[in-house]
């Protein structure tokens, strides 16, 4: 992960899946930006999506503020749209 973004894997650490899996989001959008291919937006997207769910279980479970987890999720959001 080489960029610098608003949020960062280890300010979750300790919310189940959420730092691994944010990571793996940020490698996926460098890799796209990289290389736009038709794969690599296809791994972006997939990925993005299973984010969007592990966000959303951490927030129903109580471990990340519901305000906080619709910050995120927009932020991630955007990056996928702007990519």
């Amino acid at each position: 992960m080489n960029g610098t973004y608003r949020y960062r894997p280890e300010d979750f650490s300790g919310l189940l899946g959420l730092p691994g899996e944010l990571r793996v989001f940020y490698e996926l959008l460098e890799l796209f930006k990289k290389d736009s291919t038709d794969d690599n937006w296809f791994g972006l997207k997939k990925h993005w999506e299973d984010l969007f769910f592990t966000i959303k279980h951490r927030e129903v479970e109580g471990f990340l503020n519901p305000i906080a987890a619709t910050e995120l999720r927009g932020y991630l959001e955007e990056l996928v749209n702007a990519a």
